[in-house]
């Protein structure tokens, strides 16, 4: 472990000489940002401390996006903190934009959890053989894995081939929901029946196959719920390890060994969902024509490793995310039953373009993104807002917060899917917004390869369950915690009942 320790970064010397450097120019060195007070090694995880520090805890990115901002102004610096990089986050679109779109001519980079790095360059190294995937890969060796992809996951021929598979499983969900809505559970659980049709959803688009995830009484040891749980630990655990102050690098703590293991039961149990599959394709009397291929066996003609880690991926990061977009939308919904009732009206006509239901999804993730904010670590020197920006820092945009800001959006706290479909010449018209500031599936070549398929998962399930269902909240405002990914805070207050 001790070739993986990252060396802090020393400014000590390099200050010097960059104040010398920019103090006859127009531009200000780095350390000149404003932001918090640093000390040393532990750099400003003081003002986090709750009762003595001047920020506190947090509960979510949001609201320490807004202390900052009305605190500093539009450029904020936080020094790293234990070898981490130094943030800077920007609240100009215009700012983040320049920055974005320069690291973009190259292999943009977008730094993923130092933890599953060396759990699969170094732990792992072997089972990897150099095929890391787009959640660890880097530079080049990210470019190629992305472009090998990218065929099998953008094609717009999707749509028509997994929405059959698709529309079965909402029927299934939608059906189980219903049995299961008067059941106090619910309240406390409704995160974990979404996600079992999440992952059942992403299975057939990855696999070709369905898992199971829907069957009654599924058990503890049952492998879909096996998955749905190394994922949950996985975020849990990542946040206590990347984003707190952790010894893992010096040595294994508990949290460092419980990561471990997590990913190698994640590994091993989609793996053997993944040879199944395999195993299906291979032994099938008859070659698919290319359209009807699942992911997997586009990829296997391509590169079987690419395949396999892949399809681990899908199964990994692409159904806590959904599942957090479908309960948002839902509650959008309840809360706002005119709405509710004019989607249901349009789902029911002869219309099929579904245009207002992805108005109410685009405008749902305006409102609650999975990601609050996205990030690029510089590759070289950039001089923004009057400031130099090294290279090798974070630059985070904060997207949730500046979605909610007037000044970007007329009404910008309302849930208004009509935003997305009005006349130019209407002042909700989203376009009059810039187009960096909404980005719930990020930017550029980085941006999300799974949104087409996390659009049409959610958009099949809600034309079906809003359909036949009326959904009610009944309880306080929903409220979002911040572990690494937005979540939802319990209990869930929804009723279910049949739509007239």
């Amino acid at each position: 472990m001790s070739g993986f320790i990252l060396k802090r970064r020393s400014y000590a010397v390099a200050s010097y000489f960059r104040w010398m450097r920019y103090s006859s120019t127009t531009n200000k060195p780095f350390e000149s940002i404003p932001g918090l007070s640093s000390l040393p090694v532990i750099g400003p995880i003081h003002h986090f401390l709750p009762g003595i520090g001047s920020v506190g805890p947090s509960a979510n990115f949001f609201e320490l996006s807004k202390i900052l901002f009305e605190k500093y102004g539009s450029v904020v610096k936080l020094d790293g903190i234990f070898a981490r990089a130094c943030l800077v986050i920007l609240y100009e679109p215009e700012h983040f934009d320049q920055v974005y779109r320069s690291e973009d001519l190259e292999a943009p980079s977008r730094p993923g959890f130092e933890t599953l790095v060396y759990y699969r360059t170094e732990l792992r190294k072997s089972t990897y053989d150099g095929v890391y995937g787009l959640t660890t890969a880097q530079g080049m060796q990210w470019r190629d894995f992305r472009t090998k992809v990218n065929p099998a996951l953008l094609k717009p021929k999707l749509i028509k081939l997994y929405t059959p598979s698709l529309e079965e499983i909402a029927e299934d969900m939608v059906a189980r929901l219903f049995r299961l809505k008067d059941d106090v559970a619910l309240q406390s659980n409704l995160d974990l029946e979404i996600t079992k049709w999440s992952l059942e959803s992403i299975a057939v688009i990855a696999l070709g196959t369905r898992l199971g995830c829907l069957e009654d009484n599924l058990t503890e040891d049952h492998p879909a719920r096996v998955l749905i749980k190394c994922a949950k630990d996985t975020t849990d655990l990542a946040l206590k390890l990347e984003f707190f102050p952790s010894l893992w690098k010096f040595y294994a703590t508990s949290n460092f060994k419980k990561m471990m293991k997590t990913l190698d039961l994640q590994w091993e149990t989609s793996v053997k969902f993944i040879e199944d599959a395999k195993r299906i394709i291979k032994d099938r009397a008859h070659e698919l024509p290319e359209e009807d291929k699942s992911v997997i066996e586009k990829l296997i003609a391509i590169d079987d490793k690419v395949a396999t880690v892949m399809a681990n991926e899908m199964l990994f990061a692409g159904i806590d995310t959904v599942a957090f977009t479908t309960i948002a939308l839902l509650y959008n919904l309840a809360i706002h039953p005119e709405i509710q009732d004019k989607l249901r009206e349009d789902i029911r006509s002869a219309d099929k373009s579904n245009r207002y239901l992805k108005a109410c999804l685009k405008e749902s993730l305006r409102l609650f993104p999975v990601i609050p904010a996205n990030l690029r670590r510089t590759t070289k020197d950039h001089f923004v807002a009057g400031y130099h920006i090294p290279k090798g820092v974070d630059v985070v945009a904060p997207h949730e917060f500046l979605s909610r800001m007037d000044k970007n959006y007329p009404r910008a706290t309302e849930f208004i899917p009509e935003r997305w479909v009005v006349e130019k010449s209407d002042p909700l018209y989203y376009g009059n917004c810039h187009p960096m500031v909404t980005l719930p599936f990020g930017f550029g070549v980085r941006s999300c390869i799974g949104r087409r398929i996390a659009e049409l998962e959610i958009e099949v399930f809600m034309k079906r369950f809003i359909r036949d269902v009326k959904v009610t909240w009944e309880g306080p405002p929903i409220q979002v915690t911040s572990k690494v990914i937005n979540n939802f805070k319990k209990p869930y207050y929804f009723k279910f009942e049949t739509a007239l």
